[in-house]
């Protein structure tokens, strides 16, 4: 016959029982370990399933079929919006904020640059850039 004890509340050990108790510690700052996917040295990463090769970015699980088997692969940096919006800021300029879909099959959302942004619209062509910030994922309207 075995016992399960589960300590609750009332029951759980105290710092004077002898047993060693370790206090969980929340750090606001404290990032976890960010998802495969991203840029690295002005490429585009994203990841796919090595069970289905579903194509996704930043995920920890598949979506189809929720494996964690992921490889990283290298993307062309060129793809279609499929939604946009352009976001007014109290200070500074307007932007567009995109939702993309990649050739690889994968979406992101990402900044596109244009000027006017009115350009920028549902089905026009973009191409990976550089946004102002070192890891910031950026488009540009590719020239047709």
């Amino acid at each position: 016959m075995s016992h399960t004890v589960i300590e609750t509340a009332d029951n759980g050990p105290f710092e004077g029982d002898g047993v060693p108790t370790v206090a969980i510690r929340i750090d606001a700052d404290h990032r976890g370990s960010i998802p495969a996917g991203g840029i690295r040295d002005g490429v585009l990463y994203f990841q796919r399933c090595r069970w289905c090769h579903t194509s996704v970015f930043r995920r920890l699980l598949c979506p189809v079929c929720g494996s964690t088997d992921m490889a990283e692969e290298r993307s062309d940096g060129i793809g279609v919006i499929h939604h946009v919006t352009v976001v007014g800021r109290s200070a500074g300029k307007p932007r567009a904020m995109a939702i993309i879909d990649m050739q690889e099959g994968f979406r992101l959302r990402a900044r596109v640059s244009a000027v006017p942004l009115a350009r920028v619209c549902v089905g026009a062509q973009v191409r990976l850039g550089f946004g102002p910030q070192p890891q910031e994922i950026a488009f540009h309207l590719c020239d047709s």
